[in-house]
């Protein structure tokens, strides 16, 4: 997942097909000068992480016709016939043309088109940008950026906004074709995507809801035989046997209904790095060594733990690991030792560090 900004001097609709089934952020056409490519790569980056950002988001998905619809907003009528000539010349439906800010909101309301062509300086108290920002918010209507500002402050205030493009003046009708089915086709790509996450998380969480029930009805069920059997003075070694594993499952079931705390956007968040680990007694303290060098740290302070899984071992793994518990105090161990006849497989017995407190 990277996002692609492509730069070709080809704008014919196969090449700018393919581009745009491959899902690109940008695609920019030589010749092109610095503020250009500028502005695109930017422009790109933040489309990107608003994307991953909101990957979780549920938005009403747009149905769409065979033929995009746009919204013009300029408030330069010269410009704004020849815009709308250019989009039509291109295949595309211009379904209205509005000079304010205000106007522009309500006609993206409205006419609910499939992408805006938004100047950023219009007449009206609102201008462009903070109308852009609206109409996403609002309707997760695109919002592409049309115009002949580059300097730093125009910019940096377009990219506050998170757009899904960003054109410079003048440009030919083959750029803005390429742009718009560009942020389109990722439009659709992004939804998708969404959506097919949403879907498996919420399959995961309803096989948890089954896993959990059926954990809680045996255990109780082994729990209770156990009880009854020390209070009847008939408890059996198979009973003890069930019972300590059962209570382990048990203490892990109530753990596991802990909603985790998200960090919010701007924190860093506590990571937790869990290493598996059998018979690695050549590689163990290389790794653990490694991972303790990294450069994460919130107000001086680690900000992760590395936690090592010795799997039944039967090499120097677990006496390097004791060194290295004494060494590293970010380090935790998580120790398998299989009970005799047992072969580590059937009934592991454990000895158990405190649970994971960061992102795994």
């Amino acid at each position: 997942m990277v996002p692609v900004v492509f730069l070709t001097a080809y704008s014919d609709p196969e090449t700018i097909g393919r581009a745009r089934r491959a899902g690109a952020y940008g695609y920019l056409l030589k010749p092109y000068d610095d503020r250009k490519l500028r502005a695109a790569v930017e422009t790109a980056l933040r489309r990107y992480r608003a994307d991953v950002r909101d990957i979780l988001k549920v938005h009403e998905t747009a149905v769409r016709g065979p033929v995009p619809g746009v919204l013009i907003v300029e408030d330069e009528a010269i410009i704004a016939a020849d815009l709308k000539q250019k989009l039509e010349n291109a295949g595309f439906r211009v379904l209205g043309v509005e000079d304010t800010g205000e106007g522009a909101i309500a006609a993206a309301s409205e006419l609910e088109p499939d992408v805006v062509i938004m100047d950023v300086y219009i007449r009206g108290e609102m201008d462009g940008i903070k109308a852009a920002e609206r109409i996403q918010e609002r309707y997760g209507i695109p919002v592409i950026y049309l115009t002949a500002y580059s300097d730093d402050a125009t910019l940096s205030r377009i990219l506050e906004s998170e757009p899904y493009g960003y054109l410079l003046k003048p440009l030919n009708t083959e750029q803005l074709q390429a742009e718009i089915e560009v942020v389109l086709e990722n439009l659709r790509t992004t939804e998708d995507y969404s959506r097919r996450v949403r879907e498996v998380l919420v399959t995961k969480a309803e096989e948890m809801k089954i896993e959990k029930t059926g954990i809680f009805f045996v255990s109780s069920v082994i729990t209770a035989l156990a009880v009854y059997g020390f209070i009847t003075g008939s408890m059996t070694w198979l009973m003890y046997t069930l019972f300590i594993p059962t209570v382990y499952s048990l203490m892990h079931l109530a753990f596991s209904f802990g909603e985790p705390e998200k960090p919010s956007s701007s924190a860093m968040p506590m990571v937790s790095i869990i290493v598996p680990a059998n018979n690695e007694e050549n590689t163990i303290e290389g790794c653990v060594e490694t991972l303790s060098a990294l450069d994460y740290h919130v107000n001086g302070e680690r900000n992760y733990e590395i936690i090592v899984v010795n799997d039944g071992s039967t090499d120097r793994t677990g006496e390097i690991l004791e060194g290295l518990l004494r060494k590293h105090r970010h380090l935790k161990a998580v120790t398998r030792k299989a009970p005799f006849a047992f072969n580590g497989r059937v009934m592991p017995s454990m000895m158990v560090s405190p649970l994971p407190r960061g992102i795994l």
